[in-house]
């Protein structure tokens, strides 16, 4: 593709014109490539997602240096935010031309790549954070650029002064706390709702089927089934992107303001878990009862299903 030069000073007014008329706007997400215990000091690799969620084409202009495109937020949780890294602010301030090519994404289409955060932020301390993530479908021109946010990550970084012993300790006691364990089907549920109210996604996701939740869509099913193993791979991945996104209409990934365990049953194989869950609006409370259908794969109950039915308002 042709390559073209562009002064970073130019202004973006008819940028921001052009994507404010969109209504349509893509999805923007991030997540930890090799989410791991992190120490300070260590790389943290983000893959970063733009998705055509619209119905025409997408056009982004991708700049060589990434700085241009992306950005991140990072605070603590008292809402301090951390600095940006000294290489990151000398490229965004300096007077220089920037590459970039054109990239057009069709409906359903994204486009994705890998950046090490600690390149834009200048981590000092150990602690725990929240990222989230700026990008600039016609590349960062100043302040009034148009934007994309993403999706918080919550993000602890370790103090660096351990010893090997200490590092393997914490990486195996933190690892366990993402891995599938042996809960009854009532305590999947309540692990599956909580994290979802907290925003926790790879909690969320840990004792979902994803295959099986989105092929209780027909049509999804029949282009599921007839597609190869590669491509069913990335409709699931897709679908993971759609519920973090909530841009599709899926009640289980909905925020509960809270919830009751009404009745569990189960046998050998399989389970129901009934839960009345209530919605805060402004003026009323809208209760749902949930019913969500576990099997037991591999020694660990996971959800697979679920209805859900309207019970009124308070």
């Amino acid at each position: 593709m042709k390559r073209n030069t562009i002064a970073v000073l130019l202004l973006a007014a008819v940028s921001c014109v052009l994507w404010a008329a969109n209504q349509e706007s893509p999805g923007f997400t991030i997540r930890y490539f090799d989410q791991k215990v992190y120490f300070l000091g260590d790389p943290i690799v983000l893959q970063v997602q733009v998705s055509n969620t619209g119905t025409d084409t997408l056009q982004l202009n991708v700049a060589d240096n990434r700085y241009f495109n992306l950005d991140f937020d990072v605070r603590t949780l008292t809402n301090v935010g951390v600095n940006h890294s000294q290489d990151f602010t000398t490229q965004r301030t300096s007077d220089q031309p920037v590459f970039f090519r054109g990239v057009s994404l069709q409906p359903g289409e994204m486009y994705s790549f890998t950046v090490d955060l600690t390149r834009y932020i200048g981590f000092t301390a150990p602690g725990q954070y929240v990222v989230q993530g700026s990008f600039f479908p016609d590349l960062f021109r100043g302040p009034q650029s148009a934007a994309l946010y993403s999706n918080r990550l919550s993000l602890n970084i370790k103090p660096p002064n351990l010893t090997e012993e200490q590092k393997q300790v914490v990486e195996a006691e933190t690892g366990a706390l993402l891995a599938r364990q042996s809960l009854p089907p009532d305590e999947v549920v309540t692990w599956t709702i909580g994290a979802r109210q907290k925003s926790q996604w790879e909690r969320f996701f840990l004792y979902l089927d994803l295959e099986s939740l989105l092929r209780r869509n027909p049509d999804k099913d029949r282009v599921f089934r007839q597609s190869t193993e590669a491509a069913q791979r990335q409709m699931i991945d897709q679908f993971k992107t759609q519920l973090m996104q909530t841009t599709i209409n899926q009640e289980i990934s909905v925020i509960p303001t809270s919830f009751d365990i009404q009745k569990t049953s189960y046998d050998a194989s399989q389970a129901t878990v009934q839960v009345l869950e209530r919605f805060q609006y402004p003026d009323y409370t809208d209760l749902k009862a949930y019913t969500y259908y576990l099997k037991k794969s591999d020694r660990y109950w996971i959800i697979y299903d679920y209805d859900v039915k309207n019970q009124g308002t308070l």
